[in-house]
């Protein structure tokens, strides 16, 4: 697995302000435009982690987590956040039905977002440690 975060969204503007964000905290960050080009890309290189919007075309946000977590390791033990302007309690319970790790609401503060990917990293190398 890779040692990079997947920013995941349609909307250029928004995945720029991801991604540089997660940069300026010293991340490498790589970038896809839809779910489709994520998914080539998760297939690939496994990312260390993901972030990825809700509403894309070609393959939406809920569709992709479902699809990477049903496939085999090391691909469906990526963590993954997902972000989006839909702010209902369905939309929040179907990301966790289908994989999410975390779901934030658009907007969100860039500082907030790194925290968590800190936090989901740091359970995930827990977890891997154990393992071994």
């Amino acid at each position: 697995m890779a040692d990079y975060i997947l920013v995941v969204d349609d909307e250029e503007a928004v995945r720029s302000v991801i991604a540089e964000s997660l940069r300026r905290d010293g991340f490498e960050v790589r970038e896809a435009c839809d779910g489709q080009d994520a998914l080539e890309q998760v297939v690939a290189d496994p990312p260390s982690l993901i972030v990825m919007d809700v509403l894309m075309p070609h393959l939406d946000g809920f569709s992709l987590c479902r699809t990477i977590r049903q496939m085999p390791e090391p691909f469906n033990r990526v963590p993954i956040i997902m972000v989006t302007a839909l702010d209902t309690h369905l939309g929040q319970q179907m990301g966790r039905e289908v994989g999410a790790d975390l779901y934030l609401t658009k907007p969100f503060s860039p500082r907030e977002l790194r925290q968590r990917v800190r936090e989901l990293l740091a359970t995930r190398q827990t977890c891997e440690r154990s393992a071994d």
